[in-house]
């Protein structure tokens, strides 16, 4: 058997959670983040991929996304632009993946995504270079819940959890799996809280700031002024308060009774707010996953990894 029938004949398996901000992939030993900004753009576009006949920008020079739903094209070329980067030519590929508990708890939304991801795929990169490689198997497992699955002492009580995602801000109380009909689901996540940011900087400063450019003062908050970072601090006390804490209490959240538990990257991005409470006291009942950005596809990998036993 040649080189080329082995590699037809071994399954390589990848665990990728799409996010709507970052797509984050382990692969082996491998870790693999970048920005999963995906936008279909015409033939000849500098910089674009061509995936299944059909041309895309990915990264931070497409257009972010402010919608939740998964199960779009877009993903499908997110899909097959991260895999080019890690597999041979002619390889079959199984992955494990991850939708939001407002689209996992249907199971035809769980069959609908495996069914567009799954198949064949031929990328072009912007040299020209081409692989042909199949998507074999697909499986999907439940965002946030999977996060849990790294710390699995936290599912001995009661807990809330709460995702904040690139577009997703998601809660939901947790007893051993998660309670749909005490959960919340928007597009609130750090996507729209850096375009809101956007427009609090704009007013205030009288000059024009973009998204991008709202995160990029956020990240440098530390060495702002006193009176910038105090606008800072305005909105996103407000922000979460609106978003995170009412809501919570909306769904059955005691903080005399429940321990809060959060995921995702925003929730490292706000956790200097998140752990303080309306007094700017610190909150020891909130717990912030030590490996938040990763949580969630680590999970995964060890959910897929026991299934398979």
């Amino acid at each position: 058997m040649n080189l080329v029938e082995q590699m037809q004949n071994t399954i390589q398996k990848i665990t990728i959670d799409l996010g709507n901000s970052n797509y984050k992939m382990l692969v082996s030993d491998k870790r693999i983040i970048d920005s999963s900004n995906t936008e279909e753009v015409t033939e000849g576009t500098f910089g674009a991929y061509a995936v299944n006949g059909k041309y895309y920008l990915c990264g931070e020079g497409a257009a972010a996304k402010y919608t939740t739903n998964k199960i779009v094209v877009d993903k499908k070329a997110l899909l097959g632009k991260a895999l080019y980067s890690v597999v041979e030519d002619n390889q079959k590929v199984e992955i494990t993946t991850l939708l939001p508990l407002s689209l996992y708890i249907h199971n035809q939304n769980k069959e609908r995504y495996q069914e567009l991801l799954k198949g064949e795929y031929v990328v072009t990169n912007p040299s020209q270079y081409t692989k042909k490689f199949e998507v074999v198997e697909v499986n999907v497992c439940c965002e946030g819940f999977s996060a849990l699955i790294t710390k699995p002492e936290l599912l001995k009580e009661a807990i809330y959890l709460v995702e904040i995602g690139g577009v997703d801000l998601t809660g939901c109380f947790v007893n051993r799996t998660p309670v749909a009909s005490q959960s919340f689901a928007t597009e609130q996540g750090m996507n729209r809280f850096y375009k809101e940011l956007a427009k609090v900087l704009t007013s205030k400063l009288l000059e024009g700031f973009s998204d991008k450019d709202a995160e990029l003062v956020y990240n440098k908050y530390e060495v702002l002024e006193e009176e910038l970072k105090e606008i800072i601090d305005s909105f996103a006390t407000e922000y979460i308060q609106k978003n995170i804490y009412k809501k919570l209490v909306d769904i059955g959240y005691k903080k005399l009774i429940h321990k809060l538990v959060l995921v995702g990257g925003g929730a490292i991005a706000l956790e200097r707010y998140l752990k303080q409470d309306t007094n700017l006291k610190a909150d020891d009942n909130i717990i912030i996953l030590e490996n938040a950005l990763w949580a969630n596809v680590e999970g995964a990998e060890i959910i897929e990894k026991r299934r398979a036993k």
